[in-house]
């Protein structure tokens, strides 16, 4: 029961998150349009790095908060995992989404906005499966 409820809190700050990094991505591309895969991703990094960010104060306060290390040697381990687990996530959502935005708006013949966001919301889920196996298994043990 306490490894549902701790996937239930999971779940609860990754819809933050999803919302913080779709708002910053759409927030971005809406102030500066492109059709430049290189200037999405940019647009991805940031706004991965800002859900990142919300992740850490919630899921270390919160959903990981018994395995959370405030202070001490275990603190600064569990930091560096952390940022690790942060970049890892940062790389595979670029890639998905760098590579999935132009064969979606290429071949399916839909414009560009909602194929970056079918290709964002899929990298999402990708790299917030794979985050959760990392913070559940590595960084908050």
């Amino acid at each position: 029961m306490k490894r549902f409820l701790q996937l239930l809190k999971f779940i609860f700050v990754g819809f933050g998150n999803a919302i913080i990094d779709l708002g910053v991505f759409n927030g971005l591309y809406f102030l500066f349009p492109t059709h430049n895969v290189r200037q999405l991703v940019f647009y991805n990094t940031m706004a991965v790095g800002a859900a990142i960010l919300n992740s850490y104060m919630w899921n270390s306060r919160w959903t990981f908060r018994r395995q959370h290390k405030r202070q001490g040697p275990g603190a600064m381990r569990q930091r560096l995992l952390f940022l690790i687990q942060s970049l890892i996530n940062i790389v595979v959502n670029d890639l998905i989404l760098g590579f999935i935005a132009p064969v979606i708006a290429d071949t399916h013949a839909v414009n560009h906005v909602l194929a970056n966001n079918i290709a964002k919301l899929l990298a999402m889920f990708l790299a917030s499966l794979t985050s959760f196996l990392m913070m559940k298994l590595v960084v908050f043990v």
